[in-house]
């Protein structure tokens, strides 16, 4: 199924050539950023060399230098932002990874394993025969029975 130019398929959360943009920004965000650093540094050091003790550094040099140096640490930050804009989705996915399973076994603890609407739920004490058999509407324990007990769903 094809959705129109700029726009997410269906399924897919983001925008439709997400994959190719990632890849840009992490690509041009290192190249940038690298390219800044080296002008930044290459500004900051003929800046602090220039003149002597018997010459006097012109006014078009100075600013030249300094221009390398400033214009160099801007072009820096505008690659680091295209870098972390490259890998955001990676480090949310990574960060989601490592608080979910802390946010379930905090739930079950303040909840003493009943778990808060459904989340850390470790324990049924209502039905033991049928732990870990839930209602997928409502969340109520199920048994054997055509329909959910809670709130008459089928049961599949």
């Amino acid at each position: 199924m094809s959705s129109a130019p700029g726009r997410p398929t269906p399924g897919n959360p983001g925008f439709a050539r997400q994959d190719t943009v990632r890849t840009w920004f992490r690509v041009l965000g290192i190249v940038l950023l690298v390219g800044g650093i080296a002008v930044s540094i290459t500004g900051f050091a003929r800046f602090a060399l220039m003149g002597g003790e018997d010459s006097f550094p012109g006014q078009g040099e100075i600013l030249v230098n300094m221009a390398m140096f400033m214009g160099g640490g801007i072009v820096a930050g505008v690659g680091g932002t295209m870098v972390k804009a490259g890998f955001i989705g990676l480090a949310a996915r990574y960060g989601a990874g490592e608080l979910s399973p802390v946010a379930k076994d905090t739930a079950a603890y303040l909840s003493d394993g009943e778990g808060v609407l459904g989340v850390g739920r470790t324990v049924d004490d209502r039905a033991p025969a049928t732990a870990g058999r839930f209602c997928g509407s409502c969340g109520a324990a199920r048994g054997n029975d055509r329909f959910c007990a809670g709130c008459g769903a089928p049961t599949a």
